[in-house]
């Protein structure tokens, strides 16, 4: 697989996870992989331990969806503002944080402001935590905030709106809610693109209608994360892997 990403998808999320669906992943682990766009882990609420180390991540805002998070590795990004650690304020549940080698590190003070804000760290930058280094944040330690600017509230609503209709009927209450999760399902043309993309016979309508075989909302979800994934992986195939891939489809076509 190629490992520059750019933007962190659901489906090649659940291709290195191997997890059923985002909310069952638990591990993510991206190092190196030069994402910008991590915005999928918002979707994510039951992530506990994240690698994203050595990418071109710009802000922790995305993280403080993912109330269970524990440990977070992401040193050698670009988060430029300390004050983004705001955003992890309220992860109870986080003991190990590396935030080393962004320009957010070179701040005056840094480790003291980091640990007054987030006195949950049992860890940061690979260095325990001890009582003395407490003290010392108290003290030298900078109280942040997150201010809520013209810019930001601009930015969110573009963003919301991005994932609508863009109709003038939008309200506050449609923008405060969650951006949308990658699409469960998919419809039967967009099916048998997929189907036409990997070679295989278009199928009758009837087949995703039919209420004896209609798949619950979870299988679909799966199947749809699923079949995007193979899209992206058989590019990394060459032509000895795609008959094998092939000679397996036609058997499991045979077997239904």
């Amino acid at each position: 697989m190629d490992t520059t990403l750019r933007t962190l998808t659901g489906p090649i999320v659940l291709a290195r996870t191997r997890a059923p669906d985002l909310e069952s992943v638990r591990k993510l682990n991206c190092w190196g992989s030069e994402v910008e766009d991590i915005s999928v882990v918002r979707q994510m609420p039951n992530l506990e331990i994240c690698s994203v180390s050595v990418n071109d991540i710009t802000t922790l805002e995305d993280f403080q969806h993912c109330k269970n998070l524990q440990e977070l590795y992401i040193r050698n990004n670009k988060i430029e503002m300390l004050s983004d650690i705001c955003y992890l304020k309220d992860l109870n549940c986080l003991r190990i944080l590396w935030l080393s080698d962004n320009p957010c590190a070179t701040a005056e003070n840094y480790r003291h402001t980091v640990i007054r804000n987030l006195p949950q760290l049992q860890k940061l930058d690979n260095v325990v935590i001890d009582d003395e280094d407490k003290e010392a944040a108290k003290e030298k330690g900078e109280e942040l905030t997150l201010p809520e600017t013209d810019e930001e509230n601009v930015t969110k609503d573009d963003r919301v709106l991005s994932n609508g209709d863009n109709s003038n009927t939008t309200n506050e209450k449609d923008m405060d809610k969650p951006f949308p999760k990658d699409p469960v399902t998919l419809s039967w043309a967009e099916t048998n693109k997929i189907r036409e993309q990997l070679g295989l016979k278009p199928l009758p309508i009837e087949k995703m209608t039919s209420p004896k075989s209609a798949p619950t909302s979870s299988t679909r979800a799966r199947n749809a994360h699923v079949l995007q994934a193979v899209l992206i992986l058989l590019k990394d195939l060459d032509r000895d892997s795609l008959e094998i891939v092939d000679t397996a489809i036609k058997k499991r076509l045979d077997g239904l």
